[in-house]
Order: C-alpha cells, then sequence, then structure tokens
C-alpha cells in the first residue's frame, strides 16, 4: 500500500495528494507492486533460513562422521562437501571458493601487457589480443579474478609477458573464502540420467508461456466469479 498521511497519498516528489487525485490504473499497478514486492521479501526470508539450515545439518553430519572415527569434532566451517542419497539420484554439493583480490601491482602488469601487445600487434591473434585486454574490465568497481587468473594458461614465452605474469602472482591476494551450496537430482530420477540442479535462483528459474498464461487465466476467472 502507497504511503498515506492524513488520507492523502505519497508522489515520487514526496508530497501528498488526495486519492481522487491518483488515477484508478496507478491506484491497482500500486498495490500489485506492494504486494508483490513483500511476497518477494517473505519468500527471500524463506530461502536465506533454508541456506542456513542446509549449510548446518551437512556440516552437522560431517561432524557426526568424524566422532564416529574418533577424529577430533570441528565447528567451524569444513571445507567441499558432497553427500549423495542412497541410491545415487539425489545430491548436495557444497563448494569453498577463495575470494581474490589484487593489489597495485596489477596495474603495473597491466601496463607489461600493453607493452607486449605493442610490440606483438602484427603476430598476435586479434582474437587473443581481445581476450587478453578485455580481462582487465572492470565492472562494479572490481576487475574479474577469474580472467586476471586465466591470462597464465596462454602458452606465451615472451619475457615481458612472463614478467607480466609474474607481477599478477605478487598482485594476488586470497582475502578470505566464501562457501556456496548446490542442490541436484538426476533426471526423472533415473540412475543414469542427466544431473540437473535445482534452481532457487529467481531470475534464473525456468518458467514456460504457457504456465503463465495458464495462471493469467485462472486470476482473470477468479476476477470473473468475484463480480
Amino acid at each position: 500500500m502507497a504511503v498515506i498521511k492524513n488520507g492523502k497519498w505519497q508522489n515520487k516528489e514526496g508530497d501528498f495528494i488526495h486519492p481522487d487525485m491518483v488515477r484508478v490504473d496507478k491506484q491497482i499497478e500500486d498495490e500489485l507492486v506492494e504486494g508483490l514486492v513483500d511476497s518477494a521479501l517473505v519468500l527471500q526470508k524463506q530461502i536465506k533460513e533454508f541456506k542456513i539450515k542446509a549449510f548446518a545439518e551437512c556440516y552437522a553430519f560431517v561432524d557426526l562422521l568424524k566422532q564416529q572415527y574418533d577424529m577430533e569434532r570441528i565447528t567451524s566451517k569444513v571445507g567441499a562437501v558432497t553427500l549423495k542419497s542412497f541410491n545415487g539420484t539425489k545430491e548436495v554439493q557444497i563448494q569453498v571458493a577463495k575470494l581474490i583480490t589484487f593489489d597495485q601491482k596489477l596495474t603495473l602488469a597491466k601496463e607489461k601487457i600493453d607493452e607486449y601487445l605493442t610490440h606483438k600487434t602484427e603476430n598476435l591473434d586479434s582474437e587473443i589480443q581481445t581476450l587478453i585486454t578485455r580481462a582487465f574490465d572492470v565492472k562494479n568497481g572490481k576487475v574479474d579474478a577469474k580472467q586476471i587468473i586465466g591470462l597464465k594458461s596462454y602458452n606465451i614465452t615472451h619475457p615481458k609477458w612472463k614478467e607480466a605474469m609474474a607481477m599478477i602472482d605478487e598482485a594476488t591476494e586470497v582475502a578470505g573464502t566464501k562457501s556456496y551450496i548446490r542442490f541436484k537430482q538426476r533426471a526423472g530420477l533415473e540412475l543414469d540420467g542427466a544431473w540437473q540442479t535445482v534452481v532457487l535462483d529467481i531470475a534464473a528459474l525456468p518458467v514456460q508461456e504457457i504456465e503463465i498464461q495458464l495462471i493469467k487465466g485462472e486470476l482473470e476467472k477468479n476476477k470473473g466469479d468475484d463480480k
């Protein structure tokens, strides 16, 4: 519901206006958006609670295994974990990734790579040259650590390139770790079915147009019944 004060609705400029001045379609739009965002916040809370519970249960199981084998019980985070159902058709994975950052030497490495590219432009594949330069693109104030580290996979023996790779090594710092949990099951729960990830990212969750139209039809039918 819109922010209301003394019976008046707050607009985008922060002013309060009489509801009679708000078009009916805008009132309906406001109710729709408010309802959907509130529902999304409830769902977000439920997903977060489920994620915390899933991590806790997996780590508790690892602790149980340690106790069974007379190993010291560790209550802090453990490393990667893979747990499977008895018939192997369902799986829970916890993966731990390093959070990579770079210090000022990365800028020097970029300058050294530029020197190399200037020297080798005529003989260097243009596609590789583009991939190299794109690795240093800044997005949201950061470079993509995976692309920077990926430069080391090129089989280039030129001295300037080697110097740049050494600078990247020196510039690389591990700022911590981040744990990811994923849920998978085999297609159709068949023993030899392809692994499918259980998608929990609402933006990435596949939805068919026919599914939307079916729900839309039900909503329209319910509105008609209410009249």
